[in-house]
Formats: structure tokens, sequence, C-alpha cells
């Protein structure tokens, strides 16, 4: 959805400028997003290594056009995490070690995604309800008092997905998981991840 938007954007400024190449980016390489990001003055990386946003919080997606086009930057805005350590405090398995600093190892968004091995015994009972991905480090965040609901209607969840309950994804088959999550980021866990996910959970 970002991409396609960011696209547009890129067909709007040949529309307007003229003849400017470019390239668009969400998250699909070796690009240093939430770095360039801060550096332009979006916001300042959180103790949770997010990206913060004094008006939109944590919750947002970003991306960048990388483009031949000499433009006046903007500055970085400063850090405003203060004293305040409740993403430390909150995470259940410890994974903000330090400030600006997670171990991959041990986030549950890691361990759920990325990580393909069957998930560390140690981890049982740390994980709450979390089968793809995690969000507690934002939830407890005070600077999401400022996120809102998106408008976008391209980010509606399936219907399917708000409606079913922990029964039914114990007993979700692969040919369902492929016809729901066929539009989703869940389907970057595969069958078999998810399938792990919650059996790790129901344990």
């Amino acid at each position: 959805v970002i991409k396609d938007k960011l696209k547009a954007l890129l067909h709007f400024i040949n529309q307007n400028i003229g003849e400017v190449g470019g390239r668009a980016f969400v998250d699909s390489a070796p690009v240093l997003d939430r770095a360039w990001a801060q550096r332009s003055g979006l916001g300042w990386i959180g103790k949770h290594t997010l990206l913060i946003n004094q008006k939109a919080g944590s919750f947002f997606f970003i991306g960048e056009l990388i483009l031949d086009l000499d433009l006046e930057p903007d500055h970085p805005t400063t850090d405003h995490c203060g004293t305040c350590t409740r993403c430390i405090d909150a995470c259940p398995t410890g994974a903000i070690v330090q400030n600006n600093l997670v171990d991959a190892n041990k986030c549950i968004s890691y361990l759920t995604i990325e990580y393909k091995k069957e998930l560390p015994a140690s981890f049982q009972n740390q994980m709450e309800d979390w089968a793809f991905g995690c969000d507690i480090c934002q939830d407890v965040c005070p600077w999401n008092r400022f996120s809102a609901p998106t408008k976008e209607p391209a980010f509606t969840a399936d219907e399917r997905i708000l409606k079913n309950y922990w029964a039914d994804w114990q007993e979700i088959t692969e040919e369902v998981f492929k016809e729901i999550f066929k539009n989703s980021a869940v389907k970057r866990t595969k069958f078999e991840g998810f399938t792990r996910n919650i059996n790790f959970l129901k344990k």
C-alpha cells in the first residue's frame, strides 16, 4: 500500500516538475529507513528502537523515494523519551536490554516472524497471546496517546481475521491460511511458522 502511494507521488513529481528519476522503498531493500527518517526530522529513535513522532506516536509506516533531485533537507528533531522506561519495563521477555538496544533473540516479533527453528522452551508462558509480531512496547508508550486508527481502506482487516477465536486458529488449515492472509503481512511467517507459534502458545 505504501509503496504504491510512493510510486503515485513519484508520478505526481514527474508531472509537475519534469522528468525525475527515482525508486520507492518500503522495508524492501538495504535502506536505513529509521536512521534516514530520524535525520530528516520525522521523529527520534525511542528506547525500543522504533521511530517516534510527537504528533503521531510510533504506530505508522515509513518508506522513502530515492530521487535524483536536489532537495533542501529538514533537520533532526530532539529525543523526547526523557527518563521514561515503560517500554523496557513492559517487555515480557526482557528484549529491550538497554536504551536503544534490542536483543532480537528475545524479541517476540523476531521470534514469531523471522525465527525459523522451534521456539526456545525458555520463552514458554512469556509471549502472552502474540502469535505474529508484538506491539507491547508501543502499546505502553505515552506518545501513542496521539496515534489514531488509519482511515485508509486498503488497511482494513479481513473480517474472518477479526471474528476468529483462539480455537479457530488452532484448527486452521493451510488452505484457509493462504486465503485469509493472502494480502496480509502474516503470510511472511508461512503456514508452518504460524501454526508453530499457535501450538507453542497453547502448551
